[in-house]
C-alpha cells in the first residue's frame, strides 16, 4: 500500500508538467464524444475554429506557466527548450485553424473531427519536445504521426489527397519500424539497462569494444528515422507529393509544427544521448544537411506548382537548421534553431495564406496563377514578395538575421564547408523565389477576378508581413523578451 500511495502521489505531482497535453487530450475527446452531437445540433460550424483556437491559446498559457522540472521517472522534462518549441507548435496550430476557415467553408468540408485531430497531433508534439527517453519519444512521435496521416488524406473525395495520405502512412510506418529497431539495438548494446537519454549516453561510452558495430547501427537507424520525420535528403521522397496532395492549410501545418517538434527531439537525442559518440553521426548528418540544401534548392527551381516549390524549399531550410544540430554547443544550437524556426513559421504561414486565397476551392496552385497579382491586388503582391524575399534571406528582412545567426554559429563550430554550401544554395533559392515575384509584377494579369479575402486571412498576412519588416528594427528587444519568458 505505501508503494501504491507513493506512486499515485508521484503521478499526481508530475501531472502538472503535462497540463497542456492533458488539456488538449480532454478537449479533443470532448469534441469527439459526447459534445460532438451537441455541437452538430446547436452550434454553427463557423464557430469550431474559434473554439479550437481558444483551446490552443489556453494550452499556450499552461505552457508558459509550467514549472521547470523532470518527471515521470525521468521520461519527460520541462525546461526552456521544451517551452520554446511547444509554443511554436501551438502557434502553428492556431494559424492552421485560422487558415483553414475560409477554404473549408467554401468547400463545405467543416467537420469537428478535423479540429480534434489537430488538437491530438499538437498534444503529441508537446510530448515529443519534452521527451527525455527513447521510449516516450517513440510514443509521442506515433501519436503525432497517426493524426497527421489522417489530416493529409482529409479530403476523402479528392484522389490525390487520399493518395498522399496512404503514401505518407506507408513510408511513415516504415520509418517508425527503423526507429524502433534502432532503439532496440542501443538497448542491447548497453546490456538492457536504460533508454533514458542521459544514462544511455553514459552507458554507450562504457559499452564493450565488441559492441561498436551495434552502437553505430543503432545510432544510424535513429538518425535515418529522424531524417525522415523532418524530410531531409535522401529520406525526403514523401514530402513533395504529400505537400501537394494534402489540403493547403494542412500543408502549411505539416511544413512547420512537426518539423519544429522533430528538430527539438533531434537536439535532445544527438546533443544529450549521443554526444559522446559523435564520431558515429556527425559525418552522416553533415552529408544529409549538405544534400538537403543542394537537392532541395535545385529541385525547387524546376517546379510549376507553388506547393511543390515550397515543399522542396522546406527541405532546403531543414538542411540549414541541421547546422544547429551539428553544433556541439547544444544550448547555442537550440537558440539558433528556435530563432530560425520561429522566423520560418511567420514566413511560411504568410506565404501559404496568400496561396490559400488565390487557390480558393479550385485545384490549381500553379506559379502562373500569380501572374499580374501586383496590378490586381498590390498589397497582397507586396506581402507575398516580403515573405519570399525573407525566405531567401534577403536583408534587411528578419529571415536574413535568422540565417546569419545560424550560419555564424556553424562557422564558429568549424563547419566552414557546410556553411559555404549553405550560402551558395541560398543564392539559388533567391532565383526561384524571385521567379514568383517576376510573375506578380512583370507578367500580364489573368482575366479572372479574385474573391474577397476573409478578415482572418487578411489579418494573418498583415501581421506576418509586419513582423518580418518591423522585426528587423525591434528584433533584439523581441528576442530578449521571448528569452525571459521561455528560458528564464
Amino acid at each position: 500500500m505505501p508503494f501504491a500511495q507513493a506512486l499515485w502521489e508521484s503521478l499526481i505531482g508530475d501531472s502538472k508538467l503535462l497540463l497542456p497535453v492533458l488539456f488538449l487530450w480532454l478537449a479533443g475527446t470532448l469534441m469527439l464524444w459526447p459534445l460532438d452531437s451537441w455541437l452538430l445540433k446547436r452550434m454553427p460550424k463557423e464557430r469550431w475554429p474559434l473554439i479550437t483556437a481558444a483551446i490552443l491559446i489556453v494550452s499556450c498559457c499552461f505552457v508558459i506557466n509550467s514549472p521547470n522540472a523532470i518527471g515521470f521517472a525521468d521520461m519527460f522534462r520541462v525546461d526552456g527548450v521544451t517551452k520554446g518549441f511547444q509554443i511554436i507548435c501551438i502557434v502553428a496550430g492556431i494559424l492552421t485553424t485560422a487558415l483553414g476557415y475560409q477554404q473549408f467553408s467554401a468547400m463545405k468540408e467543416h467537420t469537428v473531427e478535423y479540429y480534434a485531430l489537430i488538437l491530438f497531433s499538437i498534444s503529441g508534439m508537446l510530448l515529443l519536445v519534452g521527451a527525455t527517453d527513447l521510449v516516450s519519444m517513440f510514443f509521442a512521435l506515433e501519436l503525432t504521426s497517426l493524426c497527421i496521416y489522417i489530416l493529409v488524406g482529409y479530403l476523402r473525395t479528392q484522389e490525390r489527397s487520399v493518395e498522399a495520405g496512404v503514401k505518407y502512412f506507408l513510408l511513415g510506418a516504415f520509418s517508425s519500424g527503423i526507429l524502433l529497431f534502432g532503439i532496440s539495438l542501443l538497448f542491447a548494446a548497453t546490456g538492457g539497462t536504460t533508454t533514458n537519454l542521459e544514462r544511455l549516453g553514459q552507458a554507450i561510452a562504457l559499452a564493450p569494444g565488441n559492441h561498436d558495430l551495434l552502437v553505430f547501427s543503432g545510432v544510424l537507424m535513429i538518425l535515418i528515422a529522424f531524417a525522415f520525420k523532418v524530410a531531409a535528403v535522401p529520406f525526403h521522397m514523401w514530402s513533395p507529393d504529400v505537400y501537394e496532395g494534402a489540403p493547403t492549410p494542412i500543408t502549411a501545418f505539416l511544413s512547420i509544427a512537426p518539423k519544429a517538434a522533430a528538430l527539438a527531439a533531434f537536439l535532445r537525442v544527438f546533443g544529450t544521448g549521443f554526444h559522446g559518440v559523435s564520431e558515429n553521426w556527425v559525418a552522416p548528418l553533415s552529408f544529409i544537411a549538405a544534400a538537403s540544401m543542394i537537392l532541395g534548392n535545385i529541385a525547387a527551381m524546376r517546379q510549376q506548382s507553388i506547393k511543390r516549390m515550397l515543399a522542396y524549399s522546406s527541405i532546403a531550410h531543414v538542411g540549414y537548421m541541421l547546422l544547429g544540430v551539428l553544433a556541439m554547443d547544444t544550448q547555442t544550437g537550440v537558440r539558433a534553431i528556435w530563432l530560425y524556426m520561429s522566423t520560418y513559421l511567420i514566413m511560411q504561414t504568410g506565404a501559404f495564406a496568400v496561396v490559400i486565397h488565390l487557390q480558393g476551392v479550385e485545384e490549381g496552385e500553379r506559379i502562373e496563377d500569380f501572374r499580374g497579382l501586383g496590378k490586381r491586388h498590390p498589397l497582397l503582391a507586396f506581402a507575398m514578395m516580403v515573405f519570399l524575399l525573407s525566405l531567401g534571406g534577403i536583408p534587411p528582412l528578419l529571415g536574413f538575421f535568422s540565417k546569419f545567426y545560424l550560419f555564424r554559429l556553424a562557422i564558429l563550430e568549424g563547419f566552414v564547408t557546410l556553411t559555404v554550401i549553405a550560402l551558395l544554395t541560398s543564392v539559388i533559392a533567391v532565383y526561384y523565389y524571385l521567379n514568383v515575384v517576376v510573375q506578380m509584377y512583370f507578367k500580364e494579369p489573368q482575366e479572372k477576378d479574385l474573391d474577397r479575402m476573409s478578415l482572418c486571412t487578411s489579418a494573418i498576412v498583415a501581421v506576418c508581413g509586419a513582423i518580418l519588416i518591423v522585426g528587423t528594427a525591434f528584433g533584439p528587444w523581441i528576442m530578449d523578451w521571448v528569452g525571459k519568458i521561455v528560458w528564464g
